[in-house]
């Protein structure tokens, strides 16, 4: 993940915020697999939120700081380079294979709605409001939500980040959607007609109160250390704490959580509020838990192969469960997913990365430097 919250050189890295992705998409992953005992996996979906949140608007604020402005076109074309391309190649992948995994997990058989609803980012409202299952492409109903948050977001900023003075409408905008979200879907709670989460869980104002807190705290943590009432002891306190808080959610997880509204509606987007403090307190410090996430291999599967990981381990999963069944077919099948999401990052998302990079590039005479790589690909989870 690029844009380092602790340092104003755009090209570091920091590579605890890699190794936490890494962490997050093998849990998730072990959860849609059948792990036992991890139901509060599914609070890594809000923290990937934070996560994301937080490094978009680092980047948004590095244009600020480096050009004085965001250029918007130029902002959003990289991001699509950086995300379309592994959606690109799973979807190919999953349309060879339809004949196997269509229908998966009582998903659509109608593989042009599956393929239609994935490649126009809008997975989730298919889910939340039409019941449509997607199956082995469900994983992409996250990303949707993420992406339909950025429709806007890099407009208002893009508006309102070069005027310091405007700066404070965006963090009434985004304390509104974290607040306004989740208490704008109680209405329309309802238990799930399946085993899966209620419908409401897929519905993007959920989904944009945990993306917002992100942006509110790279928001907040730009103000602090341009006033230099942010330092390396506050950092070190916001990790902690951040940590601590979520793992009480993680503890206070119930395993009924599908059905039950406060739940649903309540700690999912607290512990993106917690996340996005935590995750604001890992990139700016050194702590125990920095370092640990930091582990090179880590850091590494979380910056090249977690986002191949999270999109294709359902199409893994559907093809090894009629095969092989119970544990050894669980824990196969998340073999398998590691190494296919490690295989997605060496042939797809490493090469077509270089080729965005080359294709961003600044050409002779224009000046500038390299864009900043989007930092979280998509991730996202669920």
């Amino acid at each position: 993940m690029d844009v380092p919250l602790h340092s104003s050189r755009i090209s570091d890295r920091v590579s605890a915020l890699d190794g936490l992705r890494a962490v997050l998409a093998t849990a998730i992953c072990a959860y849609h697999l059948g792990a036992p005992g991890l139901q509060s996996a599914v609070l890594a979906l809000p923290v990937f939120y934070a996560l994301s949140g937080t490094l978009i608007t680092s980047l948004l604020l590095a244009e600020v700081h480096r050009h004085g402005r965001v250029r918007l076109g130029r902002f959003v074309l990289n991001r699509l380079l950086r995300i379309a391309p592994p959606v690109l190649a799973l979807t190919a992948v999953v349309a060879l294979l339809w004949p196997w995994v269509g229908g998966y997990g009582g998903s659509t058989t109608d593989l042009g709605l599956a393929v239609g609803l994935a490649l126009t980012w809008t997975t989730n409202l298919g889910r939340a409001y039409l019941g449509i299952h997607q199956g082995v492409l469900d994983p992409l109903w996250s990303l949707s939500a993420e992406e339909q948050f950025y429709v806007f977001w890099p407009v208002l900023a893009a508006l309102a980040l070069p005027v310091v003075r405007r700066r404070r409408a965006l963090f009434w905008v985004l304390g509104a959607v974290i607040v306004v979200g989740p208490l704008s879907c109680v209405p329309f709670f309802a238990p799930s007609p399946d085993a899966g989460p209620a419908l409401v869980y897929y519905a993007p104002p959920l989904s944009m109160s945990s993306l917002a807190s992100g942006c509110f705290a790279a928001l907040l943590l730009d103000h602090l250390r341009g006033s230099e009432r942010w330092t390396a002891r506050a950092g070190r306190i916001a990790a902690r704490t951040g940590f601590v808080l979520l793992a009480a959610l993680v503890v206070l997880m119930p395993a009924q959580w599908k059905s039950d509204p406060l739940v649903v509606l309540g700690m999912v987007p607290a512990s993106g509020l917690v996340a996005a403090v935590f995750i604001a307190g890992l990139g700016t410090s050194d702590t125990v838990v920095a370092r640990v996430l930091a582990w090179r291999p880590l850091a590494w599967y979380g910056a090249r192969a977690s986002y191949s990981l999270y999109l294709s381990h359902l199409v893994v999963l559907a093809l090894v469960e009629p095969r092989v069944d119970g544990i050894p077919g669980r824990a196969l099948a998340l073999g398998l997913a590691l190494v296919v999401g490690a295989l997605g990052g060496l042939f797809v998302e490493i090469p077509t990365d270089r080729l965005r990079r080359r294709l961003m590039r600044p050409k002779a005479g224009q000046g500038g430097s390299l864009p900043v790589r989007h930092p979280t690909g998509v991730d996202r989870p669920a």
